[in-house]
């Protein structure tokens, strides 16, 4: 009898400890995230929420700040490609491509990586990211993605990469 009494009690701690600790299937508290706040998922949710921000806004340096050596590069790619296109132009075209474009004929004649940030091409592509909801946040090590439902319903996700403790938005540039 005092041998069932005694495992009864051990079981009965050991339920009240499994069901007091909080955890959750995975053993880390509910919620999907053992990482306590000021984390590194809240400092990729805030790195997002500048991004969102930043598109509202149209904000071409800040947007330029938050980009990842990779996605810089292929903006001053894409703004080359453009500024070439433009120089070999016909008045008709030009004025086709300034209307395309957003911007003027002297900025595309001049086009720079951080200026391709506020044309039409680049806003057009990522403007639903402003009004986005994160879905999870899955940070690993020096790279983060976010997972979020745009207003439309589409599920999309972002790779943001950690350069010098900053985490920077991966973006690819439209064509």
């Amino acid at each position: 009898m005092a041998n069932t009494t005694v495992r009864a009690w051990w079981a009965l701690l050991l339920v009240l400890g499994i069901g007091c600790s909080g955890g959750g299937p995975s053993g880390g508290p509910t919620g999907g995230s053992s990482a306590p706040p000021g984390s590194e998922q809240k400092a990729v949710m805030d790195a997002f929420a500048a991004l969102q921000s930043a598109l509202k806004a149209g904000d071409a340096d800040k947007l330029w700040a938050m980009l990842d050596a990779d996605s810089q590069d292929e903006a001053e790619r894409a703004a080359k490609a453009i500024q070439a296109a433009y120089a070999k132009a016909s008045a008709e075209e030009k004025a086709e491509q300034e209307k395309a474009l957003g911007l003027p004929g002297a900025e595309l004649a001049g086009l720079t990586g951080k200026g391709f940030l506020k044309t039409k091409r680049f806003l057009g592509k990522y403007d639903e990211i402003a009004e986005s909801k994160v879905e999870k946040v899955s940070p690993q090590g020096d790279k983060a993605t976010v997972n979020y439902v745009e207003p439309d319903g589409d599920h999309e996700k972002l790779t943001f990469v950690r350069h010098e403790g900053q985490w920077k938005v991966s973006l690819r540039m439209p064509k």
